[in-house]
């Protein structure tokens, strides 16, 4: 068999041999035995293998590899990496003796000494970047140049520049989609649409490329989820799950894996799937290791125990993340769930424990600098006021919430602060001026083509409103209503 070996020409390969050992070295095993019993090889072929009597059939390679949970993909590139060592080893005397002698404890000496040098080019393919966390300082300064550009610019310098195609890049934008998603969803699709482009034209082994593509088309579900068109947007989802998947052996642990069932949550939350988007809450915080997403999915499961009609169990999931969200470097995350809090517990009636948080939530908003922002503020001011008593001090703050909610055109707000102020007005007994807003309401509502069962229970509230028999408890039963309704087209008023 010896005989044969020296005359085979594929026997006594270096690349294969010294790969095989490699892996031996990646997962730990220390003897043949181990290595054979892991890939389902006999004992006998490992020993003849690594002694360079015979030729590694790539079968068995296959096998030690996929044993060892390395790619597939990448076995002819560490092939043509360690090809490209042993010739800068030639010439060295200690280099030359491991292969030529095929002594197993030499080249384990030698893989330990020289492996960063061996493993840089794993995934190394001619044109192609290896990923990697120092990318990420990159992106950040090629951003800076992005956000001061227009949409059509944006697209243009990636297509016509290399800086601007890389995987860190995507993940920058991607994430800046999320940012302006609360109050700019048109740029947050945008946004989100050129970190998919750039996925698209960023140059990467085939599989990585496909994980990039598929975490690019979940932000652009979340684009549309936001902009409302949940078709699209569970089109795009659909998409980017079969692509990530797909992906999964390339992806060196880059991508938080825990973005997908995170955004995933987002859609099934407005889809009014809620058991299934509790489910992929639970799914991202399991994936979310280093912690990175957690305060933000514990923001989204608050948000779908407010959807519940469950104000309790929303402000424990808000407790649990207020210590992960720092307000200095995530300022809108801390303004939703300070201000998410607050809205809570004035459900619970516990208005005099929400009072002094007030301040800090309004010095967040006046931070961010947007109106809708300061002007749910405003709107919580005048629910807090209201709860204490402060009659005067409401009306005025859902007066003026009122007004830009109305010039905004944001139905569910005008109506549900409308109604609110109605209450105040109730309670004065000042009803004329409640059957006025009420025939706004209702103008506002059947102009906007609000669902059937929202617009009924508003019709109820204003035809009694232009009886003058409005009560406050039908008032209430209407706004908790519209609350809920809002985010549950499907529910049914109760009509007393």
């Amino acid at each position: 068999m010896e005989d044969g070996a020296k005359n085979d020409p594929e026997a006594n390969d270096p690349e294969a041999r010294l790969a095989m050992v490699l892996l031996r070295y990646l997962r730990g095993w220390r003897t043949h035995g181990q290595l054979a019993k892991a890939a389902g090889i006999g004992r006998s072929q490992v020993s003849t293998y690594d002694e360079g009597k015979r030729a590694i059939p790539r079968e068995a390679l296959e096998k030690v590899a996929a044993a060892a949970s390395f790619p597939l993909y990448l076995l002819d590139p560490l092939l043509r990496g360690l090809r490209s060592f042993r010739t800068a080893a030639r010439g060295r005397s200690r280099a030359g003796r491991v292969f030529g002698d095929g002594v197993s404890a030499e080249l384990i000496v030698l893989v330990q000494r020289a492996a960063d040098l061996i493993l840089e080019p794993l995934h190394a393919t001619p044109g192609i970047v290896r990923p990697g966390i120092q990318d990420r300082a990159e992106a950040a300064a090629l951003w800076d140049r992005l956000q001061t550009c227009t949409a059509a610019e944006r697209r243009m310098l990636v297509e016509e520049l290399d800086e601007f195609r890389t995987w860190a890049l995507c993940e920058r934008v991607a994430r800046e989609s999320i940012t302006a998603a609360p109050n700019q969803p048109r740029q947050a699709l945008e946004l989100a649409e050129l970190a998919l482009f750039i996925a698209e034209l960023t140059p990467a082994e085939t599989v990585w490329s496909w994980r990039l593509q598929g975490y690019a088309w979940a932000h652009v579900s979340n684009g549309r989820r936001v902009c409302n068109d949940l078709p699209g947007a569970e089109e795009a989802f659909a998409g980017a799950k079969k692509l990530w998947e797909a992906g999964a052996a390339a992806d060196p642990g880059l991508l938080n894996a825990a973005w997908l069932p995170r955004l995933e949550a987002s859609l099934r939350r407005e889809q009014r799937r809620l058991p299934e988007a509790l489910k992929r809450i639970d799914e991202a915080l399991a994936l979310d290791r280093g912690g990175e997403l957690r305060g933000e999915i514990l923001l989204s499961k608050s948000a779908i125990f407010q959807i519940l009609a469950d104000p309790e169990g929303s402000a424990a999931a808000l407790a649990e993340a207020a210590p992960l969200i720092d307000s200095a470097r995530q300022p809108r995350n801390a303004l939703v769930l300070r201000f998410n809090l607050l809205v809570d517990l004035t459900f619970l009636h516990r208005f005099a424990e929400a009072e002094p948080r007030l301040y800090e939530v309004r010095e967040l908003a006046e931070r961010l600098g947007e109106e809708l922002d300061s002007t749910r503020v405003v709107w919580l001011e005048g629910k807090i006021a209201a709860g204490l008593g402060r009659i005067s001090e409401a009306q005025t703050a859902f007066e003026q919430a009122r007004e830009v909610f109305g010039r905004r055109e944001l139905t569910w707000d005008y109506a549900v602060v409308s109604l609110e102020l109605a209450l105040i007005l109730l309670e004065q007994g000042r009803t004329g001026e409640t059957r006025t807003l009420a025939e706004e309401m209702l103008r506002i509502f059947q102009a906007q083509k609000v669902e059937r069962e929202a617009l009924a229970a508003l019709q109820i509230f204003c035809d009694a409103a232009k009886r003058e028999a409005a009560t406050v408890e039908l008032t209430r039963r209407v706004v908790k209503f519209l609350y809920r309704a809002q985010h549950d087209p499907e529910l049914r008023f109760e009509r007393a």
